[in-house]
């Protein structure tokens, strides 16, 4: 599998051809997401993994929660759940 190259929010828009973007911000804001910091557009595919929470904003669908964001080999966008992990500094 491919290391995630984002997490925050996303928010998946599609334009009149029918083509989806997605976008991953820091935060989200009335079903807004903030401070954009990554945009996929043109990926071949886009696929939301279970467990991933989207609700319907005035701008597009948006993630409840703090997801990764990965482009796999075969260029299909992935959402995935980002799971609970312990605090890391309490290892050091």
């Amino acid at each position: 599998m491919a290391i995630p190259t984002d997490r925050g929010h996303v928010i998946l828009t599609e334009d009149a051809a029918g083509q989806t973007t997605v976008m991953v911000g820091t935060g989200l804001t009335d079903g807004a997401v903030q401070n954009v910091y990554a945009k996929h557009v043109g990926a071949a595919e886009v696929k939301v993994h279970p467990g991933v929470r989207l609700a319907n904003g005035s701008h597009g669908r948006h993630s409840l929660d703090v997801v990764e964001v990965y482009v796999g080999g075969d260029d299909v966008v992935n959402i995935r759940r980002l799971e609970a992990s312990g605090d890391l500094r309490a290892q050091a």
